[in-house]
């Protein structure tokens, strides 16, 4: 016998998936802008030459890109208030943990960014009298972020899809809301396609955005070539 679809449950509750959609944006956004503003700490502290800052920075990221999101999520949920005493809701809670994983993702992309300038840039920019700092900020930084656009948007992509694991700690985000009209209403296919369709609406316009940028800066690149 044939499934008998019926739309009509994800029409009469789409505000659901409005909602759902809000939080999946709202735990990206934090998570990536702590994660931009982490990450270029520790991948500026990877490349230093004092230990002191290399080998944390260095085990921070190796540590918590090994460690599955899924396992931190729910460490820092029931594990971090038993032995600190801090106690975080599940927004706070998810937050957390996305932005961790998420530095450690971008401490390399930042790393190998600032990596790809010629050396000479920052040479050059010591020899002008610029502190190391100075040249980082002023020189290399600039030449790098350019090139690390493209990096960038494909993590929040990732971090994107990776934001439904929040609903193992009871965040109402798009999957955990999902889930919730499942058990009203039996109804899974539609609920779980509603979903999908809902991630490719939210996750299409950064591929694609991606795809943009990359596209442009091959072509400045192509064209600083052929007119050096």
């Amino acid at each position: 016998m044939a499934y008998q679809w019926q739309w009509s449950v994800i029409w009469d509750n789409w505000w659901l998936f409005v909602q759902g959609a809000l939080m999946t944006l709202f735990l990206t956004v934090c998570s990536i802008g702590i994660g931009l503003v982490a990450g270029l700490f520790l991948g500026l502290a990877k490349l230093s030459t004092r230990a002191w800052l290399r080998i944390p920075a260095a085990w921070f990221v190796e540590i918590f890109r090994d460690v599955p999101l899924l396992v931190l999520l729910l460490w820092i949920f029931y594990c971090l208030p038993i032995l600190t005493g801090l106690t975080l809701d599940i927004v706070e809670s998810a937050i957390l943990g996305i932005s961790i994983h998420a530095s450690a993702y971008l401490a390399e992309v930042y790393r190998a960014g600032i990596q790809s300038v010629d050396r000479g840039q920052m040479e050059s920019a010591r020899s002008l009298g610029m502190s190391f700092w100075q040249g980082m900020l002023r020189i290399v930084l600039p030449q790098a972020v350019r090139r690390m656009i493209p990096p960038f948007l494909n993590v929040t992509a990732d971090f994107m899809k990776a934001s439904s694991l929040a609903s193992v700690v009871g965040v109402w985000e798009l999957l955990r809301q999902a889930s919730n009209l499942i058990a009203n209403t039996w109804r899974p296919l539609e609920a779980y396609t509603a979903v999908a369709a809902t991630y490719l609406m939210l996750i299409l316009p950064v591929v694609w955005l991606t795809g943009f940028v990359e596209q442009r800066l091959s072509r400045r690149l192509v064209t600083r070539a052929a007119h050096p």
